[in-house]
């Protein structure tokens, strides 16, 4: 297992990588838009039903989620924000920072879009 260090010395956080999000094989590989009622495979049902129920037992757990974003066609940023920047809105984004890593072997730019999402969510209530 991999372990990552929280803070400036090596003995304050140890985390490791301990679940996982494969999103093409768990969810989808055509995510759809921000709220279910737009559609299939929306921001709002890929929040509910796969990554907060896993992103709370990465906090209570204290280690991290990894979320594999390769295979998508590509990721509308309604659904980063119906997904990501909601879980980023409820929990704050240093906490979903620290309890999530991203993985894309395919493209840099996915990991950077969720990234800045979560950092400055976009509020985007009906």
């Amino acid at each position: 297992m991999v372990h990552f260090f929280i803070g400036k010395y090596k003995n304050q956080i140890a985390m490791e990588i301990k679940d996982k999000i494969i999103v093409w094989q768990e969810f989808t590989d055509n995510p759809g838009a921000r709220y279910r009622t737009d559609g299939p495979f929306s921001g709002q049902e890929f929040l509910e039903v796969h990554l907060e129920p896993k992103f709370e037992k990465a906090v209570q757990g204290e280690y991290i989620l990894e979320i594999d974003l390769d295979k998508v066609w590509g990721y509308p940023s309604s659904f980063i924000s119906g997904s990501f920047g909601k879980l980023s809105m409820k929990y704050s984004s240093e906490l979903v920072l620290k309890h999530l890593e991203f993985k894309s072997d395919e493209s840099s730019i996915r990991k950077e879009k969720i990234i800045n999402e979560i950092k400055k969510p976009r509020k985007n209530d009906k």
